[in-house]
């Protein structure tokens, strides 16, 4: 097995194959530090037996081996097909030329100050490669099975389209393809054009374009890019630059899902927040209303929870809110949930019943009158109380004041209820 899972965690096995002890160390180090499990082979030999006996997520080879002296080690990870790193204490020409021949990842020389802050770059990027969607789109079959063969290589899942009418079909069935590579000289639509009708759908921050042509023509990479692209490659491209184009538009796409993720997010409950959790119910309502649907909402409140708080402290109280949190993520996968400020949290029901709803949120309620003292350090029992609301209601302002007078009636009589 490629991967070992430790409950819900997945180890990817690495093999190290480098024979001096030092320089082992500080890959193994960062291999560890990058959630690999690892082993090591100080010779060919040693490699082939762990090959023998082992499949591996990737390989980091080092190229002269005391029974490998000219890069022998290299086709024998490749031969195994899996992804390969070489390590080298120079790369010459000669070397270069060797090391090129082999579907490799990359190549990394040990010198460089950089190198082991870029190999770890490159084993983080493995496993994230796995979950990244690519859309390769050009009317030549030949260049289109090489560009995937690319990403292959480094793990991305590939889609295919023989021009740009066939893309925005594949965009709209897949609309989680994260890179969009297109050629620009292609039937019933070029690339340019698909450039304009994706930039009409999606912005920057949400896919990337990466042009490629091989017409030679200076203007071609300006009037991509104006036409929305985030890159250019001109055809034929050294693959080398293509995976570092790749891995820095991919980069820059996680980059801003992270600082969106974090301005949408409640810090403590990793919950989304009162912002998001607005934005996304009023889209939400605007859709309902075309069908004259129901929007359904319900706020909930920890009781007495400001005595928690007082008596225990609120590192304490803290505690009692996660756990709280993480038990909404569970209860309610399907629908919007949010903290909204304290202790209080809104669900906003997608397309659900209103006695669905109801049951849902009953039985919510007692397994937190059930389990509740699960949640802290201190064994705390607490209890929370509901409001909800469901009707022709298309403002969120207006779902949440109703479901809020529903939630001071359940406080004012005895509250742990729902109150409809």
């Amino acid at each position: 097995m490629q991967n070992i899972k430790q409950g819900s965690y997945v180890t990817r096995k690495i093999l190290i194959i480098e024979d001096t002890p030092t320089i082992a160390r500080v890959q193994k180090h960062i291999a560890l530090k990058a959630g690999y499990d690892v082993d090591i082979a100080e010779s060919l030999a040693q490699a082939k037996e762990l090959l023998s006996s082992n499949a591996y997520f990737c390989a980091v080879v080092d190229f002269i081996l005391p029974d490998a002296p000219t890069g022998e080690a290299v086709p024998c990870t490749i031969a195994a097909e899996i992804p390969t790193i070489v390590m080298t204490g120079n790369i010459d020409q000669q070397t270069r030329d060797t090391v090129e021949k082999y579907p490799i990842i990359d190549y990394i020389t040990k010198e460089n100050k950089q190198a082991y802050q870029y190999l770890e770059k490159q084993l983080l990027r493995l496993p994230r490669n796995e979950n990244v969607k690519v859309l390769v789109v050009d009317d030549s079959t030949s260049t289109r099975r090489y560009i995937c063969s690319l990403l292959a290589r480094h793990k991305y899942q590939t889609i295919e389209a023989k021009d740009g009418v066939e893309a925005l079909k594949m965009l709209e069935a897949s609309p989680d393809i994260t890179v969009i590579i297109t050629d620009n000289e292609m039937p019933n639509m070029n690339g340019d054009e698909l450039c304009t009708q994706i930039r009409s759908l999606y912005s920057n921050d949400e896919k990337a374009i990466i042009g490629i042509s091989g017409a030679d023509s200076s203007a071609l990479s300006s009037l991509f890019l104006k036409n929305g692209a985030n890159d250019y490659l001109h055809k034929p491209f050294n693959s080398e630059e293509f995976y570092c184009r790749l891995s820095q538009n991919v980069d820059m796409l996680e980059q801003i899902a992270t600082i969106k993720r974090q301005a949408n997010t409640d810090y403590l409950t990793n919950l989304p927040n009162r912002r998001y959790f607005f934005e996304e119910a009023e889209k939400s309502l605007k859709q309902i209303k075309r069908t004259n649907g129901n929007g359904a909402l319900a706020m909930l409140d920890i009781d007495h929870f400001k005595s928690i708080n007082d008596t225990y402290g609120h590192d304490v109280g803290d505690e009692v809110l996660k756990g709280l949190s993480i038990c909404f993520k569970k209860y309610f996968k399907k629908h919007l949930v949010a903290r909204l400020g304290g202790e209080e949290f809104a669900v906003y029901f997608i397309d659900v019943e209103k006695q669905e709803a109801l049951k849902r949120l009953e039985g919510f309620r007692y397994f937190i009158e059930a389990n509740s003292h699960e949640f802290s350090s201190a064994k705390i029992k607490f209890t929370i109380s509901i409001g909800f609301v469901s009707g022709p209601v298309y403002k969120i302002d207006e779902l949440l004041k109703q479901a809020d007078l529903k939630l001071y009636d359940a406080k004012e009589t005895g509250r742990n209820k729902v109150v409809s």
